[in-house]
Parts: C-alpha cells; sequence; structure tokens
C-alpha cells in the first residue's frame, strides 16, 4: 500500500496530466485507493489550494502545479506529460513520461522495479548529443519508433533521461513517482 503523500503527488500528477476535470469515483480508480482515501485528500489539497472542487469534478489550480512541481523538483523529477505514442511499443492503456536530470544508472534494475510497483511496461530514454537512445543498448529512438521521438524532442534537454511508464490506470503509469519520491521526501 503507498502512503498518503505519494498518493496525494500522483492524484495531481493525473489531475495535472488532464484536460478536464475528474471526479472521486474515477480518481479513486486510476489511482488504485479508496473512495475515502481520495476524499480525504482532496479535502487537504482544497485546504491548501492545490485543488479547485466543482460539481463537475475536480481539477488542479495554478499553486497545486507549482507545489507538484516543486516536490518533483525535490525526487529528482523535472516534469511529466503523457504519451500515447508510447503505448505502440508499451503495454496498458495510459502512459506517462518522466522527465529525470542526468543518467539514471542501471536502467534494468529501475526497470523492473517500475514493473514490481504495477507498470506493465517501462521505456528509458537518454538524451545525448542531441539524439535520443536507449539505454543500455545506446539504439537510438528513432529506429524503433520515430513519432515518440520526434515528441519527446519538444519535452527534453541535452543530458536527461526521460522514464516512461504505462499500465492500466494512471497509478500504474505514474509509478516513478512512488519509486523517486519515497526516498527523496523521506517518507
Amino acid at each position: 500500500m503507498k502512503n498518503r503523500e505519494v498518493a496525494y503527488l500522483q492524484l495531481l500528477a493525473l489531475l495535472s496530466t488532464s484536460n478536464t476535470p475528474r471526479g472521486r469515483k474515477n480518481l479513486a480508480e486510476e489511482l488504485k485507493i479508496g473512495e475515502g482515501i481520495v476524499r480525504t485528500l482532496l479535502e487537504g489539497g482544497r485546504e491548501f489550494g492545490h485543488v479547485l472542487i466543482m460539481k463537475g469534478g475536480v481539477k488542479i489550480t495554478e499553486a497545486g502545479q507549482t507545489f507538484l512541481k516543486d516536490a518533483l523538483d525535490i525526487c529528482g523529477i523535472g516534469g511529466i506529460f503523457a504519451v500515447e505514442e508510447a503505448k505502440d511499443l508499451l503495454c496498458g492503456r495510459r502512459c506517462v513520461a518522466h522527465v529525470v536530470r542526468g543518467a539514471l544508472g542501471d536502467v534494468i534494475k529501475i526497470r523492473d522495479s517500475l514493473v514490481r510497483l504495477g507498470a506493465c511496461g517501462a521505456l528509458i530514454i537518454e538524451k545525448k548529443g542531441g539524439k535520443t537512445y536507449l539505454p543500455p543498448i545506446g539504439e537510438p529512438l528513432e529506429k524503433y519508433h520515430a513519432n515518440l521521438a520526434k515528441k519527446l524532442e519538444h519535452h527534453i534537454a541535452q543530458d536527461t533521461s526521460v522514464v516512461i511508464t504505462c499500465g492500466d490506470t494512471f497509478a500504474d503509469a505514474l509509478t516513478p513517482i512512488e519509486l523517486m519520491c519515497h526516498d527523496a521526501l523521506r517518507l
């Protein structure tokens, strides 16, 4: 069971990648937590000004976006965005890219940890010399998926990595937050 801090960050991350307001039931299903926990998280989020609760659902506020960005930055995650193109290479209905500063080290160990946390697949990409590569084999991403490589070019800077995780729910696709924030935030 994930702790509430990780669940709260994942809730804000889900809302930040969503174009429309989300209902409490949908949030509970997508985050694989109970509706009561979602209600508690949303009440806290409203008190902090991080979420706006309306009849039609919940949206993240600008203050919530800032808090999420700052919290993810502490975890070493420079940004997140949805990547529908990754479904062609990986499994699941939801795919999210997590931009990470620098190289990640043992990418096989990281991938395996993400799968153990619930992701059905993970793709780790590094950008060096203006090109995107798949470590540890060093093959260019363009060789496997030109459209995904093109989309990532606009989102990632030199000497950064991207961890794309997919799953049937956003909880599965947001596992890098759980992996990277648990230790960084000493949860």
